[in-house]
């Protein structure tokens, strides 16, 4: 008895501690029909003068994302190697996209055999710390997964890749950051059914120390997006109408058609 009472006591202080510790207060979800701003809308088709990568056969065209403000552009894509496998690299441009730096890759990793078929990369520059961050499906040798890599002079030099969700399953990511806060929203790549996943980093992605999830059980989620304004983070998502039918704690227009609605939620990080 007094085992058993010390491993429910035990047990009853992790509960408490990791409802104590969630490091978003989320408040409810709400839905409307997509718009022009979407990333889904989005021409993310910036193809002029696109590099050719040492080793790759072809660019993924349609992978590329570009990123930036007034004074630099960044683009990020996949290239694919004979054996189908993939590169992931990066280009800077000063002048809007007229002219391109020299490639630098990202990633070079991967050994699986998906070429072009797989989610594009997720990215985001911020310009007061010069940080350009950069987030993607890969499968390399030690496991397949989510992966985080970032540079923080203006796409310079990347840092090695990081971890943050491992995982068999191809899954779409997006990224946002400020300085050393960095924030990733995922398709769960281990869930059976599309739902949506974070990650929290206070170290510009070294580590990713906190975890967690956007979207309940009931909610059909694909293709995150997110946005930081502060300490509020607010997620977007693609959801089926399975979600107004089972009554996911949304209370916002559930009238679009599944195809055409967006899920979203916004929080606190604490």
């Amino acid at each position: 008895m007094r085992n058993c009472f010390g491993t429910l006591a035990a047990l009853a202080l992790l509960i408490g501690t990791a409802c104590a510790d969630e490091p978003i207060e989320w408040g409810g979800i709400s839905y409307r029909p997509s718009r022009l701003g979407d990333p889904d809308t989005r021409s993310a088709i910036m193809n002029a003068n696109l590099a050719e990568i040492q080793g790759a056969v072809g660019s993924c065209i349609r992978s590329i994302r570009a990123v930036g403000d007034s004074l630099d552009l960044f683009r990020v894509w996949w290239s694919s190697r004979a054996d189908s496998s993939v590169v992931l690299a990066a280009q800077r441009s000063q002048d809007r996209g007229r002219t391109w730096s020299a490639p630098i890759v990202v990633d070079s990793t991967d050994r699986g055999r998906r070429g072009c078929d797989r989610p594009a990369p997720g990215t985001v520059f911020d310009p007061r710390s010069g940080y350009l961050y950069v987030v993607y499906f890969l499968e390399p040798s030690m496991g397949a997964g989510i992966f985080f890599a970032h540079a923080m002079d203006r796409g310079e030099m990347f840092h090695a890749p990081v971890p943050v969700m491992y995982g068999k399953r191809p899954a779409a990511a997006s990224v946002t950051g400020h300085g050393d806060s960095v924030v990733v929203v995922f398709e769960d790549p281990n869930a059976s059914q599309s739902r949506v996943g974070y990650a929290l980093s206070h170290t510009s992605g070294h580590f990713f120390e906190e975890r967690g999830r956007v979207t309940p059980n009931e909610e059909v989620a694909t293709a995150p997006w997110v946005a930081r304004d502060g300490m509020r983070i607010t997620v977007w998502w693609k959801s089926s109408d399975r979600a107004s039918k089972t009554g996911a704690g949304g209370t916002g227009n559930n009238s679009a058609p599944s195809s055409d609605r967006v899920g979203f939620r916004s929080g606190v990080w604490r």
